[in-house]
Formats: structure tokens, sequence, C-alpha cells
């Protein structure tokens, strides 16, 4: 039995231009590289894939596979290098690679901020700063005016919940605070913000594009029945779905002004009371017994896909899954993984969630931030001396199922 998707389903992957181009070298992220051990092994991004320079070339393996869509980043760093400064050659080049996109029949979804900013941004204080939102707004009107006939949908900000917390709470991004529980709130806030004016001076210019942004749902679940288990996950899933609107005020990220809501969906975790660990707000967080676990250490269970979908059908909204994948070596695992969140994405449909596409993350092996090259989420192998791309089995596999627009019940 087969199991079809709607007609004009996106099938794409995913990607970043820090992760990906090589050689960004004017913001914080390659700043915070060049600190001794805070990248896997060393690492630096410092070649990345090429995809700079070789972005045809990758774009027509996309393209082969079967792909119609694809999602990326437009580099703030290279746009504006200093304050109210623009690259016209930085410009032109992006034109070029949406262009050649267009060409090769993938339509594409660009993020504005995937988790790096200009040096000069970070030095007035970054997204901590009150005037944060203000600052970027210069950058997205400039790519909106000079790239928006290119643009299929537009995606404001990546994951701000994620990259709130891994700045300011853990430590693993830049600046690299811990604990610091007001930062992470001034930058949530400020996102929010600057989304909002991001989604509005989208909607003046080309009030026809679809806007939107990239929500990360990390999915916790009660350790026990007991309520203050209940409650721990009930405050964890609370921190990571939620950022200030105002004084005192919460609301969920999904609820953002948008034409559509993306989400990016990896893993879990089971939350448990523990009047232990105040360091932690009193919740034991740890990987659900049996279920297996990535490369990046965090549980995977692709029947989780299917509840996090469902969450969004009150909403009544277009979703597209902007982001979702698995670390592995073993490309089997992949390949029984893709099939596996295939057929929940599926099931949610079936269940009157609107999802309209399916971003792989991500298309090839690349810079996965803190953890330099080790982690691979990609569909195609890039060969760290070489560079040469090989599609995996995965990829072939992934090629399959667009062409279908079905994978097998």
């Amino acid at each position: 039995m087969m199991l079809t998707f709607p007609k004009g389903f996106l099938w794409g992957t995913s990607s970043a231009a820090h992760q990906v181009e090589g050689d960004n070298r004017n913001c914080d992220w390659w700043e915070w590289e060049q600190q001794p051990g805070r990248i896997a092994n060393g690492d630096t991004s410092a070649v990345a894939c090429d995809h700079y320079h070789r972005y045809r070339e990758d774009f027509a393996m996309l393209r082969d596979l079967n792909q119609n869509a694809h999602r990326l980043s437009i580099e703030w760093s290279r746009i504006e290098p200093a304050e109210g400064e623009f690259d016209s050659r930085q410009i032109r080049h992006y034109r070029d690679v949406l262009g050649e996109m267009r060409e090769k029949g993938l339509l594409p979804m660009v993020t504005l901020h995937h988790f790096t900013s200009p040096i000069w941004f970070a030095r007035k204080g970054g997204w901590t700063s009150p005037d944060a939102a203000r600052g970027f707004m210069p950058f997205l009107n400039r790519v909106v005016d000079e790239l928006g006939d290119l643009v299929g949908l537009w995606c404001t900000i990546n994951e701000p919940s994620i990259y709130g917390a891994n700045g300011w709470i853990t430590g693993e991004f830049p600046p690299g605070r811990h604990g610091d529980l007001l930062s992470q709130y001034r930058v949530t806030r400020n996102m929010q913000r600057a989304h909002e004016l991001a989604y509005a001076a989208i909607k003046r210019r080309r009030p026809d594009a679809p806007v939107g942004l990239s929500h990360n749902k990390f999915l916790f679940i009660a350790a026990s029945r007991r309520l203050r288990d209940r409650l721990a996950a009930g405050a964890a899933q609370m921190v990571t779905d939620r950022w200030p609107v105002g004084p005192g005020r919460l609301a969920r990220v999904v609820e953002a002004s948008s034409d559509f809501i993306g989400i990016a969906h990896y893993w879990g975790q089971m939350c448990a009371f523990d009047v232990r660990r105040p360091q932690d707000q009193f919740v034991r967080r740890f990987n659900p017994p049996g279920v297996p676990v990535t490369d990046m250490g965090w549980a995977s269970k692709p029947e989780w896909m299917r509840q996090v979908l469902n969450e969004l059908k009150p909403y009544r909204k277009p979703v597209y899954i902007t982001e979702n994948g698995i670390a592995t070596a073993d490309d089997s695992v992949r390949e029984r993984y893709l099939v596996e969140i295939l057929t929940s994405v599926h099931t949610a449909i079936e269940d009157g969630v609107d999802v309209r596409g399916y971003f792989h993350w991500t298309n090839m092996d690349n810079f996965e931030w803190a953890r330099g090259y080790t982690a691979r989420f990609g569909l195609i192998e890039v060969d760290r001396k070489t560079l040469e791309r090989t599609v995996k089995p995965s990829g072939r596999l992934y090629a399959r199922i667009a062409t279908a627009n079905a994978i097998a019940g």
C-alpha cells in the first residue's frame, strides 16, 4: 500500500549559510570558532562545504534527486559587513544563488537569521541590546527589496528558543553564557519584536509572499504520572515553546504573526522534578529508556512527530516541517528513520493537519556548530579532504519518495 502525500507537496532539504558556504569570517560564529575548546576536534567553518562557490553543483544534485524546494539562509554579515553599509557584490551573489535554484526547479525558502550575526552587531550587544530589532531591519529591508522576486517562502528567524538557550543558558553558542536567564529572556523578546517588524515589512513590500518562522519543538515528557514530574515537564516545555511578548507576558512562538507555521523537530527527553538540581530549575532531564539515541546524544522517536504536528492543528494554518533529520554515521539507520518519520507525517495529515512540505536536515554533511564535522545529518556525503559529494543510499531513497510523492505503507 502506498501512502500518498497531497498534490504540490514540497520535498526539500534545509541548510544554513554559515554551515555550508565557507570563509564566512565577519560574523560572531567565526570569532567563536577561533577560541580553543569551543568546537569539537578544533574544527572550523573556514572551508565548510565550499557551497559559496559550488552552489550550482549542489543545486544540480538536489534537482537530480527530484527535490522541488530547498531552505537556505542569507548571511547577514556578508550583505551588511558594517552597520549601514551594504555589499552589492554579495547581493548579486545571492541573486545568482536564488536564480540558479529557480532554474533548477527548486522553490527557495529563505531564512533571514540562522544563528549568525555580523561582528558589528555582536559588538553592540547583539540580540540582548534594546536596539536589536531595529538593527536587524535595514538588512531585512535590503534583502526583500533586492531579492524578494526570487523567494518562494520567507522564514524570518530560525529557532529563537534554541538560539537563546544555547547562547545564554548552556554556553554552547556565542557569547557562551551559562544560566543567564535574564539575558535569555531579553534575547527571545528582541527576536519576537524583530519577527513582528519583519513580518509587517515583508507583507508591505510583497503582500502575496508567505512569511513565517521556524520553531524548534523539543518534546518534553513527564517521567511519571506524579504531579511534580508533570509540572516539571510542563515548565521545561513552556520555556522552549514560549517567548516574551510584553512585560510579564509570554505567548507561544507558533502564535506569532505568520502565514504558515514552520516547525523543526528532532528529539525528546523525560523530565522529573529533582530538588537537588536548583541549577537546572529543579528539573532533571534524561533520555527515555529504550528509545534510540542519535550521534548528538539525544533520543529520537519518529512517532513523536505526529504528536508535534497535531498540536498545531487548532491554528488552522499551513505547516512546513522546516527541519528534521538524524545524526548518524550509519546511513541504514537514516533510511529506516526517513520511512518512519514520513509515515508519522502522513498520519498527521490524515488527522487533519495541513502539512505542505518537508525539509530534511540536511542535504549534505556540514559544519554542525559546536559539534564541528562529527555529526553527520546529510543525504549527501562530503569528503573532508577533496570536498567530493557522494549521494548516500538515504539520498536515493528520499529521491524515490519525492518522485512518487508517496511512501510504502
